[in-house]
């Protein structure tokens, strides 16, 4: 057991038999994961359902980490040579663990002597302690994801993420160092983060912190996410979510569009 802040968490040190996997995501040819499971225990979160990692266990409670990930990676850079690596694609990489084990500080150092591109997606400040690494890089981006602008409901359903506020500060501390960097606002849960007051709020804010483009997606109802999400708001007397209709999806794309347009901002759909 290993303790993070008042958070109990099971860490298991594995070795992987390799680094790189070839991603189905859009606009990335690599996907490298320096962890599985994530101790944020967002209850949104499908990663379970994909990875289908530690069946039966609550989401958030134990985190393997690939302690030779790194040398594995210098050995696989060759055929990533001109390629996008994504980093964070079914876990976070820079969620609590990495503050001891530094695997994807490793990965970082290894990636920015070469001439692929990482494509980092993370909810935590943790990822400014890289800055060093980050500024040399060729052509990093980085997404930062904040699909809940509301203090309240985040701290219930992402109740070990960095708040909302601190993410927003992190958009401000990359942009400020000239740093690809998105904001990732997803997932979007209905009746729950798309008030339209909600929605033109979250924009507004990473206009100002030097967003120029936002990706956004609806929450993807997976059996185990769905279910966990309905347990969470429960026992947070939260309201239950809508199901997504294609007018709600409509108006919800009218209105980021609106907002985006108004500060200039680019807005794509994640998938």
């Amino acid at each position: 057991m290993t303790t993070y802040g008042d958070d109990l968490l099971t860490v298991r040190r594995v070795e992987c038999k390799s680094a790189l996997s070839v991603s189905r995501l859009p606009g990335l040819d690599w996907a490298l994961n320096p962890y599985r499971g994530c101790s944020h225990s967002c209850a949104y979160c499908y990663a379970q359902d994909v990875t289908r990692f530690e069946l039966g266990t609550p989401w958030g409670e134990i985190v393997e980490a690939k302690i030779n990930i790194v040398s594995r990676l210098e050995r696989e850079l060759s055929k990533a040579r001109d390629g996008v690596i994504g980093i964070g694609t079914v876990t976070d990489p820079y969620q609590p663990v990495e503050s001891e084990y530094e695997l994807t500080r490793g990965c970082l150092d290894l990636i920015a002597r070469t001439s692929a591109r990482a494509s980092i997606l993370t909810k935590s400040n943790l990822i400014l302690r890289d800055l060093d690494l980050l500024t040399r890089m060729n052509g990093v981006e980085v997404g930062v994801s904040i699909g809940i602008f509301d203090e309240s409901p985040a701290s219930v359903l992402e109740p070990r993420a960095p708040p909302p506020r601190r993410r927003f500060d992190v958009l401000r501390a990359l942009s400020d160092r000239g740093i690809d960097t998105y904001l990732m606002a997803a997932p979007i849960i209905p009746g729950i983060a798309d008030s339209e007051e909600s929605l033109r709020a979250m924009v507004n804010e990473a206009a100002s912190a030097g967003v120029r483009r936002i990706m956004w997606d609806k929450f993807n109802p997976k059996p185990m996410a769905s279910a966990r999400l309905r347990v969470t708001l429960e026992a947070g007397k939260l309201a239950q979510p809508r199901l997504w209709t294609t007018l709600e999806s409509e108006r919800l794309r009218r209105v980021l569009s609106t907002e985006c347009e108004s500060f200039g901002i680019l807005l794509t759909d994640a998938f």
